[in-house]
């Protein structure tokens, strides 16, 4: 459970901003929602926060950021996340970069230091052998929301790769494809709400009951979905697609050109209620 206190000489940059930001935070780490906190405190002029720092009235105090995070997070995420700070930063108080001091912090298991106070927060170190450095590397932008599960063929997106970690280069060639495979978290889907054993398909008791492996249902163990759609056009950092399956927000894990070599070399064989339940999804 990141947090992230700012200080800043400007005016509030305001709720809203601050949610989003946390937003942010929140889908690049891959967190459970709620499980970051952002807020703001007002910075005289010519002081900063740390008296021991520097203690100057007649200069302009530059925004400072206290980063407290997980002790078990990598410096490949600490860096993602401090470079994904001073971009939002950056924008959102018309701060050039380089003049905004951010610092982290460690935390080990179980509790949070902020200055000289202790917080407990019910860490959770990985278990071992877990995955800890998935990043995000953009979000779905498109006007569909609710989470229904039918009617996916007619949408379009917008795939947008994080700015700060990629350029243009990363997408080259990628327009010469038709078709992509995308792999993104369902980062809506609660954790008590997850599968782990079976369950009846979208809970119709006229499919029988199945392991959640043994199905393409949301509520997975990890949250992972990955989905082909057609690929319209390339533009900067910006991939339209149409079909994805994916609901505004969603952070991508991983594009793909989709190649016909990886498809089954064999009859695809697959259950009855399958054709029942896939009649209107796309």
């Amino acid at each position: 459970m990141p947090v992230i206190r700012l200080f800043s000489p400007d005016a509030s940059p305001g709720p809203a901003a601050l949610e989003q930001l946390a937003a942010d935070v929140t889908e690049l780490l891959g967190l459970p929602a709620g499980h970051c906190w952002v807020w703001w405190q007002r910075l005289e002029p010519g002081t900063y926060h740390r008296p021991e720092w520097r203690d100057a009235p007649d200069a302009p105090a530059a925004p400072v950021g206290f980063v407290v995070c997980k002790a078990s997070y990598d410096k490949e995420q600490v860096g993602a996340l401090l470079r994904l700070l001073q971009s939002r930063l950056s924008r959102m108080l018309d701060v050039p970069a380089d003049q905004i001091f951010l610092t982290v912090q460690r935390a080990v298991s179980g509790e949070l230091l902020v200055r000289d106070e202790v917080w407990f927060a019910h860490l959770e170190e990985p278990r071992p052998g877990a995955v800890t450095d998935l990043v995000p590397i953009g979000r779905v932008h498109t006007d569909r929301s609710d989470l229904s599960d039918d009617y996916w063929g007619d949408v379009t997106s917008v795939i947008r790769l994080d700015g700060t970690r990629f350029d243009a280069d990363a997408l080259l060639g990628l327009d010469t494809f038709s078709h992509l495979e995308v792999v993104f978290h369902f980062h809506r889907v609660a954790p008590e709400k997850i599968h782990t054993g079976a369950r009846h398909p979208r809970g119709n008791p006229d499919w029988p009951r199945t392991g959640i492996f043994a199905q393409r249902a949301k509520n997975r163990p990890n949250r992972i979905g990955v989905s082909r759609c057609k690929l319209l056009k390339v533009d900067g950092l910006d991939v339209h697609v149409r079909g994805l399956d994916a609901v505004d927000g969603t952070p991508v894990l991983d594009l793909k050109p989709y190649l016909t070599q990886f498809g089954p070399r064999e009859d695809v064989v697959q259950p009855h209620w399958v054709d029942d339940l896939m009649r209107d999804y796309y």
